[in-house]
């Protein structure tokens, strides 16, 4: 079993427009990250998207 703190709660964000990615709203509870706030991240890259879209 993997231990995980409050302070290394692992979850999944889909980057979307210029880059961005949105914190899941349990987690900024958790944490009580508000607006404005500068946070620390790693970064695990789980899935690429296709380059090449699948035709039918």
């Amino acid at each position: 079993m993997v231990e995980i703190s409050e302070e290394d709660i692992p979850f999944f964000a889909e980057v979307t427009a210029g880059g961005r990615i949105t914190i899941p709203e349990e987690i900024r509870k958790i944490f009580e990250i508000k607006d404005g706030d500068a946070l620390f991240c790693r970064i695990r890259i789980v899935k690429r998207k296709s380059a090449h879209p699948e035709t039918k």
